[in-house]
């Protein structure tokens, strides 16, 4: 936390700061399952799903690949084993996509307050 966040946190009243606090930031297991909730809350846990089934196909995959008696066989087992790793890879790239705009939004809409708390005290007589 920097100056400037206890700067300003000096200067709000108490009801402000409790409303602040609501978006500080939460942990990391907290943040990953917030992107289960909102708009796209259905789609990500059918992502999540999709996750699993793609690592379970990977080690699949990959136990038929090192049981394998013919050499093309262990390479299309072991192909099969690598797709499904770069769709667990892609997944997860996703999910950290989706906490980070999560992360972005709570900043957003923190600066949005206080500009709005700032106009508000400067036009009040």
């Amino acid at each position: 936390m920097s100056n400037l966040d206890n700067a300003i946190r000096e200067a709000l009243s108490a009801e402000d700061a409790a409303f602040l606090a609501r978006f500080e930031e939460e942990g990391k297991f907290i943040e990953a399952m917030g992107t289960f909730r909102g708009q796209s809350g259905l789609l990500n846990v059918f992502a999540a799903i999709i996750t699993f089934a793609m690592f379970g196909a990977f080690l699949y995959c990959a136990w038929n690949a090192f049981n394998a008696e013919a050499v093309r066989d262990t390479v299309l087992w072991s192909a099969g084993a690598v797709i499904a790793m770069l769709a667990v890879a892609m997944l997860k790239m996703y999910f950290w996509m989706e906490i980070n705009r999560n992360a972005t939004l709570r900043e957003v809409k923190r600066l949005e307050l206080q500009i709005a708390r700032f106009a508000a005290s400067r036009t009040a007589p």
